[in-house]
């Protein structure tokens, strides 16, 4: 326990979670928040579960060299190779015995405005380049700096077409985060790729940036014990010399130099069909280790139904004249190639069916590989449209509940921007980029939401995107620019802290309730957040009252007439909004008889419930609280009878509160076993569903029974496990 919150409040910690329970008082009783550093006062360190550093296994540790120290550079700013690429031939030799690849590019280019005097490539300079010509003729190159560098043999011509071709040879090393690698599974060599975010340069020469897309024939030449899976379409298995054999795959739709894959091995092939949104058939062609074939097609059926899902919300498959499919790797991640999903044996080999990847990486069939962030400081419109896509497969499963739940399970304390981020897979780009959406989402509403996410994936279709993009397309659906969200959402860090404090206005039985409110914010960060806080307002009638606050400043105020009595109020219960809410403050709801709570000593208190932890049903019982000075009373004792202002009719109630200060259950006091005056929680909201294993608070609803002194035993922690 640690004090944090105005006088008369406590702060309650448990693991993962900070409650601010306040004590039940007298309308005007409490003192307003003071400033907001001062009245919050708690380290957003505190009781928040840490920034985890790497999602989807995409992780950069005990990296060499050149893997460990990239980091967004030229393929950030301006195009300046003076060409377009519109096609790659790329046939590669995978030679398992050397640990090495045998290839060759030719690249079909077209000239800028102003050609270039030297024709780059990206091309890490250990790779040994053994020609290079311009359309048949040979070049003078020059490698280094991990550039290849052409010269061209004639002064080239703006927007002209011409063809260039490299071949090379060598032991690919480690990009960042990996590149091409050499593995096994079972005793059977695998070779394999992933790209992302600058390591294709670190096995075949390319412009190796994410908004320069082409179309590619790709051949793969293996043993012909193995198989070679890829992007696109397979044209042909072609018998070569030497117990070789050549895979052919073919792209119609242009892609992303980090999303041409291949992995190669003793695959076992099985396919399942997607029916489009217009009747078309696609086939779903999957590769797995034999070894775990089983597994892969359990967890992998899911697959058409949330493709189904997603062209639904989204718009069709991108990809539909080719294919979709996941191949196996051994890497402890999954990779977003277009057309097929790189996805990590790692999964197939935990116990549970991991549903939540396949989602994921097919979200990003639409955002990532049909629309591509076109700069990695932007990578979040990649990784946090897919975290979010899998909040929409939730809902989609579960409705609202599972909504909430999904993003409650994104919350974390983030560190940095979600645009340029220290490093781009941290959980900020992932999980605060889903946040940005959710967020937006409540902003514009779902109609524009989701109309505005066709729009910004149709102004894009395979191309790329930057944030100030996003930000046009709802800007221009909203009908403002929107700058007030983004800028401290996207651009800055942190998120708000809100103290909440009210009072009833106009006590009694009037026809309206006048409630003020006053919202305290400190933001976590260097700005002041505009946002739509939802307020729900619990009042004694058992009925709902709902209202939008428009909070902006430091320290604002607002005038709600409700049509009953208030009893209790809870900011952004739909969880919409990231941030953390502090409640400071909470009205009397039922007028007392000081005659006949002088007999009493005035004073209840609740006492520990049992069973505590719970797996689901406990009691809370009522006891005395302590005598003021001087006084004598049976204090401790559990209550036999009611006291008079207990009585059935005073109607006392219960509310069981979530770690954020949210009403969760509303309980009327009953009897226990042996009569007497108890609480009775079963876990569950008010619909039945049960609540999940958590920290939960139990606090008076209408402060019937004030208490003397400290204000122990106002409210009482409960432990519920699943």
């Amino acid at each position: 326990m640690k004090a944090g919150c105005a006088v008369r409040a406590w702060l309650l910690f448990a693991p993962g979670a900070i409650a601010c329970l306040l004590a039940p008082c007298a309308p005007r009783a409490a003192s307003p928040p003071a400033a907001p550093r001062a009245q919050l006062g708690v380290s957003l360190e505190e009781g928040w579960p840490e920034i985890e550093p790497f999602s989807d296994g995409k992780t950069a540790t005990d990296l060499p060299g050149r893997a460990a120290r990239w980091e967004p550079g030229a393929e950030s700013g301006p195009d300046r190779t003076g060409y377009d690429a519109l096609q790659v031939e790329l046939s590669t030799e995978i030679l398992f015995a050397e640990g090495a690849i045998a290839g060759e590019a030719l690249w079909t280019l077209e000239m800028a405005k102003s050609p270039p005097a030297v024709l780059a490539f990206d091309f890490f300079d250990n790779m040994i380049v053994t020609g290079a010509s311009l359309d048949g003729v040979e070049m003078a190159w020059e490698h280094a700096a991990d550039s290849l560098r052409l010269t061209p043999p004639r002064v080239l011509v703006p927007g002209e077409t011409l063809q260039v071709r490299v071949s090379y040879h060598g032991q690919p090393e480690r990009g960042f985060l990996l590149g091409f690698a050499f593995g096994d599974h079972g005793g059977v060599p695998v070779a394999y790729t992933n790209s992302e975010p600058a390591a294709a340069r670190s096995w075949w020469p390319c412009k190796d940036r994410p908004d320069e897309k082409f179309t590619a024939e790709l051949e793969f030449i293996v043993p012909d014990s193995l198989a070679a899976a890829s992007n696109g379409v397979l044209t042909a298995v072609t018998p070569l010399p030497g117990g070789r054999a050549g895979y052919h795959w073919s792209t119609r739709y242009p892609l992303a130099a980090y999303l041409v894959s291949v992995i190669a091995t003793n695959f076992v092939q099985f396919e399942d069909r997607y029916a489009g949104l217009d009747g078309r058939e696609m086939p779903l062609t999957h590769f797995a280790f034999p070894e775990d074939l089983e597994a892969a097609q359990r967890q992998w059926a899911v697959t058409p139904v949330a493709m189904r899902f997603f062209a639904e919300t989204f718009g069709e498959y991108p990809f539909i004249a080719e294919k979709y499919g996941m191949a196996e790797f051994p890497w402890s991640g999954a990779m977003e190639h277009q057309t097929l999903t790189s996805m990590g044996a790692y999964f197939l080999q935990l116990p549970n069916c991991q549903d939540w990847v396949v989602v994921h990486e097919l979200a990003h069939q639409w955002w990532g590989d049909w629309v591509t962030c076109g700069t990695w400081r932007d990578i979040w419109l990649n990784e946090g449209f897919a975290v979010y896509s899998e909040a929409l497969w939730a809902e989609h499963l579960g409705g609202p509940d599972s909504l909430r739940a999904q993003m409650r399970a994104n919350t974390r304390h983030f560190r940095g921007s979600v645009y340029d981020p220290d490093f781009i897979f941290n959980s900020t780009v992932y999980r605060k980029g889903a946040w940005v959406l959710h967020m937006l989402r409540h902003v514009v509403g779902d109609a524009d939401f989701f109309r505005g996410l066709r729009k910004y994936g149709d102004a894009h279709a395979f191309g790329a995107a930057v944030t100030e993009d996003l930000r046009a397309t709802f800007a221009e659906i909203h009908g403002d620019d929107l700058r007030w969200f983004f800028d401290p959402w996207v651009y800055g860090e942190g998120m708000p802290l809100y103290g909440v404090w009210w009072e009833a206005l106009t006590p009694g039985p009037a026809a309206q309730r006048l409630v003020r409110v006053r919202v305290v914010q400190e933001p976590v960060g260097s700005q002041y957040y505009k946002m739509p806080l939802d307020a729900l307002f619990m009042l004694a009638d058992g009925a709902e009252f709902r209202t939008v606050l428009w909070d902006s400043l430091p320290d604002q105020e607002f005038f709600v007439a409700l049509p009953a009595e208030p009893v209790a109020l809870t900011l952004d219960p739909d969880e919409w909004v990231l941030c953390r809410i502090y409640y400071d403050a909470f009205p009397s709801g039922l007028a007392e008889d000081p005659g006949e709570r002088s007999a009493w000593e005035g004073a209840v208190r609740l006492g520990a419930p049992h069973p505590n932890p719970t797996r689901g049903a406990l009691e809370i019982p009522l006891a005395l609280a302590p005598a003021p000075s001087g006084r004598s009373g049976p204090a401790g004792r559990a209550l036999s009878p009611l006291p008079p202002f207990l009585a059935p009719a005073a109607s006392p109630q219960l509310g069981i509160f979530d770690s954020a200060g949210r009403l969760l259950r509303r309980l009327s006091l009953g009897s226990g076993r042996n009569g007497e005056p108890v609480f009775s929680w079963d876990g569950r909201d008010p619909r039945g569903v049960a609540e999940p294993s958590g920290v939960y608070f139990a606090r008076w609803l209408n402060g019937a029974v004030p208490l003397p002194g400290s204000g122990e035993g106002r409210a009482v922690r409960i432990l519920l496990i699943r």
